[in-house]
């Protein structure tokens, strides 16, 4: 069976029992062997060393910068101990690891790298971009999240011989189980939604690449109409306090909840009449996934799974990205037409039963592995 060395920069993989944990046990069940370095700025009070399965183990490196040359040199050692048949790289800094390891290795790609706005978002999301740029050829295979990131590689890489010997694969994140308690019900909404006729929910962390404040002026312009509209925001992240002063100079604290980060969010979509994401960019859009299942119609920015999952009129509306006033348009038709937002519900609903299921989902991944490695 094959085994797996992974780079990833995901927390939670380190804290046995969490979601992330139990998908790499999966992953364990599927191949021989799984070591994964977790790479972060600082593991905190994080173990360093965690057994996910007899098979699975997972290992905290940290440091601002340290953490990549410590990824290194130990996944150097670690390759001379065992001789594994991939290498798998969730994230640019980690692909360019591989490639110096001089092994087989997939590259995956979760964001929209190739998207203008992403480059912009930031000096190192600019280094990244044009990083991708080398590595993206120079990988064994390549997995994307989404057709549009897929797409928008081969436009930009743009050379026949290069798009003609790259392998790419796109398989979506796992969207998990709904539990019976998930179920979209007519009770149980949180007490703050009480307060409005309509409601307006974003799950979101909150940072710069994720808009928020889009929201918050397209809200302010809706409410003018629509004075009993709420706009409820569950999340947390470093633009939370610059967003909660937008919303007081608006005179919006009435109509603008901010929540927080919960760790269980059905409630909140299945109270939600509508779902906003406003993102500059995203790999795919998990939220909305979640919105569509539980029944909440989506309005998003034309980003992710958007024109993949989301199709504009039929399970969702799409607006441009930084579009205010589509974005003003596209809430308000749906606080006014109830049977328009019945009718993307229903349709939304159709839409995500055809996604893959967790076996599925775990096969296709470990499809993806078995490929590249002999290829």
């Amino acid at each position: 069976m094959m085994k797996i060395l992974m780079f990833s920069a995901d927390p939670t993989i380190l804290d046995k029992g969490s979601s992330a944990g139990k998908k790499m046990e999966e992953y364990g069940r599927r191949v021989g062997l799984l070591n994964i370095l977790v790479l972060l700025p600082s593991l905190g009070k994080r173990p360093r060393l965690v057994s996910l399965a007899p098979n699975v183990t997972a290992m905290g490196l940290d440091g601002k910068f340290a953490r990549f040359f410590k990824g290194f040199f130990k996944a150097r050692q670690m390759i001379k101990r065992e001789k594994y048949d991939l290498l798998v790289a969730q994230d640019i800094e980690h692909a360019f690891i591989c490639w110096l390891l001089g092994t087989k290795w997939q590259m995956q790609i979760h964001a929209d790298i190739f998207s203008p706005y992403f480059a912009k978002h930031s000096f190192f999301n600019k280094m990244r971009a044009m990083l991708a740029k080398f590595l993206i050829p120079r990988a064994s295979c390549v997995r994307v999240v989404s057709e549009r990131i897929k797409k928008s590689i081969f436009k930009t890489l743009n050379n026949h011989l290069v798009v003609q010997r790259l392998s790419v694969v796109v398989l979506p994140i796992l969207v998990e189980p709904l539990r019976t308690s998930d179920v979209r019900l007519d009770v149980g909404r949180p007490s703050v939604f009480s307060e409005f006729d309509k409601t307006i929910l974003m799950v979101s962390r909150l940072t710069s690449e994720k808009n928020i404040g889009l929201a918050i002026d397209a809200v302010a312009e809706v409410v003018k109409k629509h004075p009993k509209t709420g706009l409820i925001i569950v999340g947390d992240g470093p633009e939370r306090e610059a967003l909660e002063l937008k919303a007081k100079n608006y005179k919006l604290t009435a109509n603008i909840k901010f929540e927080g980060w919960k760790s269980d969010v059905a409630l909140y979509y299945k109270g939600a009449e509508i779902f906003l994401l406003t993102s500059w960019y995203e790999g795919w859009g998990m939220s909305a996934v979640e919105a569509m299942r539980h029944g909440a119609a989506v309005v998003m920015t034309d980003v992710g799974l958007a024109g993949e999952l989301v199709e504009n009129g039929k399970n969702g509306l799409i607006v441009p990205v930084g579009d205010k006033n589509a974005l003003i348009g596209a809430i308000s038709r749906l606080l006014e037409n109830n049977e328009l937002r019945r009718d993307l519900i229903e349709e939304a609903a159709k839409k995500v039963q055809k996604l893959p299921l967790a076996e599925e989902y775990y096969q296709k991944m470990v499809e993806s592995w078995q490929k590249c490695a002999n290829s």
